[in-house]
């Protein structure tokens, strides 16, 4: 009984931090995250890359044809040796990447929000060239995906304050 009485006030007291320092969960009835869902629509570069960052940007902040906002995504994606064998083979390949964005109304140029998201992955090239190509396009997927990750979450704190 003594130990159940001590979690509880644990976890009062963990919680209270919270409390008193204006935290609102992003995605509660009235956050960021909710008031923009649906009223965004997306323009991505015409690549595998930009369809597979579409569709994340989608998955996170809903699809529409035309919406209130317009978010416009440019990216760049180099590539670089990362591990190079001692027979002078590379085996491991890096992949930087970079997406600018902006958000703005349809039909104005003013940006409302803009930046930048930088992030990498790496995949492997020491299988046979069917399987390192794959590992190419797998790193790349997840590149964009980590890319529109990074893109919805400074949309959100951008138009949380």
């Amino acid at each position: 009984m003594l130990s159940s009485d001590r979690r509880h006030i644990l976890k009062l007291l963990a919680a209270l931090p919270l409390a008193g320092c204006g935290f609102a969960p992003v995605y509660g009835t009235e956050g960021t995250g909710r008031t923009l869902r649906g009223r965004i629509a997306y323009r991505a570069p015409a690549t595998p890359e930009g369809f597979r960052l579409r569709t994340r940007l989608e998955d996170r902040l809903g699809r529409v044809e035309q919406g209130d906002y317009l978010l416009t995504v440019q990216m760049s994606i180099g590539e670089s040796a990362l591990a190079i064998s001692s027979a002078q083979s590379i085996t491991r390949f890096n992949l930087p990447g970079t997406a600018t964005w902006v958000l703005s109304e349809p039909g104005n140029d003013t940006p409302l929000a803009q930046g930048t998201a930088s992030t990498f992955t790496a995949y492997s090239a020491a299988g046979t060239t069917i399987a390192t190509r794959e590992a190419q396009d797998d790193a790349r997927d997840r590149l964009a995906i980590a890319l529109a990750d990074l893109i919805v979450t400074d949309i959100i704190i951008a138009s949380a304050g």
